[in-house]
This record gives structure tokens, sequence and C-alpha cells, in this order.
């Protein structure tokens, strides 16, 4: 990432690096200012003949071979090259390739030319001149000065990027930031010092800055909420765009950068809650469920267990639609009953019950709709196989009678609907395997099934239960 003073260069030398980086490397003819009439000198493009011209490296350039520590070599021609085909006289010390993608601020030829003419203008690597800039910063940080103090701290990271201040100079220039109000830069030095010093001295304070800003943006967009596209461009406390998404990407890379530290979990229950609170179930659901599994000693894990139900009851779309969630409710349940059983009140046990009573209700309900559509295409097996499956599962409920009696009606019915082309399909023999598995049952011998209820209790009561001979 370039500085500010290096950005500041780069602008100036984009549009015109075409022009200045040949003439860098070796002298050039003059060139033509006339304003009406101006134009590149001839020998800029030069002959295909000539080595070291551009239009030569661009014929040759495939044949190219390079040799580390000395260029590239051409063979028929004597001496080595670089990158732009220009002879080179001594060895390469360092050979820099370009990012990919990196756009012209990243481009390594740019960023060479930019760090040139700085070291020609004295403002190159400097160490002295880099402990003076952080002295100077910290003395204006002490009083209360934190925009100059942040000028003083980029130019001690600029002047000697990779000398043992710059830890505590990234440091203290996000701290000017965040003083200063500037909350979106406070954010970004801080993630640019973690990308550096993973293990910083500074961390458990880092993580705890961005900790609170992205409280602080979360609150402010419940205050005001906006759209993602509305831009702000008069307050410095908040992102141009997305203050709320901002706001969870800053959680998320607290989790990520200090995964066991003290607020990871806070974070991540903090995000959970946010897509809860905005109807977004899936995404609550996921969240909440990292926490349960990955931090079992965090504090919310209760809460985590509750919301995570009301997450998966929530994101349930309908008898038509997948009922994985409600299964994983079921079992979300029961784990809560056992885990936390001793800090559950009377009126959160009845919750549950009544909670696990309309799971139930819902995955029969989802049941007896699949069933219905096998039992109006008139695929009787399958039809079969749902209205015993619901007449099992829940023999109390008002869809396992209606289930139990539509078992009865179709017992007979053929399995599948008669097709145009059976007379054909018989004439192949069958699959041995499948006509095994059509030997099975689904409960047991049509003849034999009914229903018997459990002996009564004392008082002539059934205890409800229904079970299948």
């Amino acid at each position: 990432m370039l500085s500010k003073t290096a950005r500041k260069f780069a602008m100036l030398l984009a549009a015109a690096t075409f022009i200045v980086e040949p003439c860098l490397i070796q002298p050039c003819a003059s060139v033509e200012w006339n304003p009406l009439n101006w134009q590149l000198p001839s020998s800029t493009a030069g002959d295909p003949q000539e080595v070291g011209t551009k239009a030569w490296w661009k014929k040759h350039k495939k044949k190219a071979e390079f040799v580390p520590g000395e260029g590239f070599r051409v063979e028929g021609f004597a001496g080595y090259f670089d990158q732009e085909g220009r002879p080179i006289q001594a060895k390469v010390a360092k050979v820099v390739k370009p990012k990919e993608g990196g756009g012209l601020l990243q481009d390594a030829n740019l960023i060479e030319t930019v760090d040139e003419v700085k070291t020609q203008l004295g403002m190159g690597p400097d160490a002295a001149a880099a402990r003076e800039a952080y002295a100077r910063g910290e003395d204006l940080f002490r009083r209360g000065e934190y925009a100059a103090a942040a000028d003083a701290f980029d130019e001690a990271v600029d002047r000697d990027p990779n000398a043992e201040i710059e830890q505590d100079a990234l440091f203290y220039l996000a701290e000017s930031y965040f003083f200063a109000n500037e909350y979106s830069k406070a954010v970004s030095m801080y993630g640019d010092l973690l990308d550096k010093y993973p293990n910083s001295q500074h961390l458990d304070k880092v993580v705890r800055r961005q900790f609170d800003i992205a409280r602080y943006w979360e609150k402010y967009h419940e205050y005001d909420p906006n759209w993602v596209t509305t831009p702000n461009f008069i307050d410095d406390t908040r992102p141009w765009f997305d203050t709320l998404g901002n706001a969870i990407k800053t959680y998320e890379n607290i989790r990520l950068k200090d995964p066991t530290g003290p607020l990871a979990d806070d974070a991540i229950m903090t995000t959970a809650n946010s897509y809860f609170l905005r109807g977004r179930y899936s995404d609550a659901d996921y969240h909440y469920q990292i926490l349960r599994q990955e931090y079992p000693q965090s504090e919310h894990q209760f809460e985590a267990h509750l919301l995570g139900l009301q997450s998966k009851i929530r994101k349930y779309q309908g008898p038509n639609y997948d009922g994985t969630p409600l299964e994983e409710a079921k079992k979300l349940v029961k784990q809560i009953k056992q885990q936390f059983g001793s800090e559950l009140s009377v009126d959160e046990r009845e919750r549950l019950n009544t909670q696990l009573a309309q799971l139930n209700e819902a995955l029969a309900e989802r049941d007896f709709s699949i069933a219905k559509y096998y039992d109006d295409t008139k695929h009787y097996v399958s039809a079969k196989f749902y209205y015993a499956k619901i007449a099992q599962e829940y023999p109390t409920s008002e869809l396992g009678t209606q289930a139990r009696a539509r078992y009865d009606q179709i017992v007979g019915l053929p399995d599948h609907p008669e097709t145009k082309v059976g007379w054909f399909l018989n004439m192949f023999p069958e699959n041995a395997e499948r006509k095994t598995l059509q030997q099975v049952p689904l409960l047991a011998p049509e003849s034999e099934i009914g229903l018997a209820s459990r002996p009564q209790t004392e008082g002539g009561q059934s205890d409800g239960s229904t079970i299948y001979r």
C-alpha cells in the first residue's frame, strides 16, 4: 500500500510515465514542445533491427531467456537485457514482478519511479528523518493535535517503512485518526497494522478500538438508516457508503484477526443479533451456530441457543419447502433442555414445550402435504409411506387421524398410475434389487395394520399414546 506522500507523486507521474521513463534510463533526443505540433522523437520506437529499442524487444521478447542475477538473454545477441529490452551492464540485484490486477498505483515500475524521484528530492528512506518525525508525532499527540500528529506518524512510516519504529508509528497513526474522529481511516490503518504485524503488541487495544467503532456505526444506522448506495460526504466519523455493512465487516475482521481474543465471541454475537433484527434469519442462524460450536465457554451461549432456535423456526418457509430447519430446531430444543435445564424458568420451559409442539405440527403438515401430492397424482405407494409416517409419529394430532383414515382408503389401490406404454414396459424384466425392495412392507402386512392403545391407567384414562401392531 502506498503511503500518502507516495500517492501524491503517483498521481503526478501517472500521466507522464510514458514520456519520462525512457529518459530516466538512458539519454534521449530532445522533445519538441510546440503546442501546435508536438510529437515524440522518432527514436522512441526505434528501428526493429536496432538492439535495445522497443520494436526490437517486441520482436525478440518471446525468445528471451531469463538468467537469474544477470537479466534476459536473447540468442544471437551479446549481453543481457532488462524487462524492457534495454541493455544492462551490471548484475541484476533484484527483479520485481508487477502484481497482476493491482491497478496503476500498484504497478512495480511506477512504484520504483516514484521512489527514485523521492530519493532525488531528498524524501527517500532516511532512518534519522523517520525517528525525528516519530518524535514530533508523539509530541503533537500528547498535546491533542491529532491531525498534525497523524501527518507526522505517516511521514515516519513513509521515510523508513521497515524500521523498528514502524509498528508503533502505524499504531499511533491509527490512534491519531481515532481521536480526530476520522473512524474510517482509523479502521483502515488498524487493519494495515494487523496485516503486517498479526501478533502486534497493540493487538488487544486495536481490537477494542475496532469493536467500538463498529458498534458506533451499527447504532448510528439504527438511529438513521440509509440505503447502501447513499453517499456520505460530510461526516468523517462514518464511511462514504454502507455504514452498517462496514460495521459488519469490522466485526468479521475482529473474529478473523483475533479468534481467541476476549471480543471474538462478542463480535459474532453482535453480528448475529444485527442479522436477526433485520429479518435475515439464515445469516443469523449461521453466526449463532458458530458461537455455539466454536466458543462453548462464551457468556452468550444461552442467548445463542434461544435466538438460534428462533432463527431456525423463522427461516422455515412453509410445507412446500425444505424441512431441515424444523428438524434442526427440534434437536436444538432438546439440547437447550439438557444443557440449560437448571437455568430455565417455569415460563421458559412451557414456551419450549409449546414450540416443540408447533414444530411437530409443522413437520406433520409438511409430510401431509407431500402425501397429498402423491395421492393426487395416484402414486399411492409413496402416499401410503407418508400417511403411515404421520400416523406413527403424530398419532394424537388431527393430521395423524386424517392420515390414518386416508391410508385405510388407499390400501388396495395400485402403487402407481397406469400409463399408456405400460404394456411396452412390461416386456422388460424388472431389476432384481428393485423387486426385492417392493416385497418389504411399509409398516406390517396390510391385513394386520390396526390401532391399539396402551393399557389404561388407574381411573380408566389412557396415556394418549398410540402404537401399531
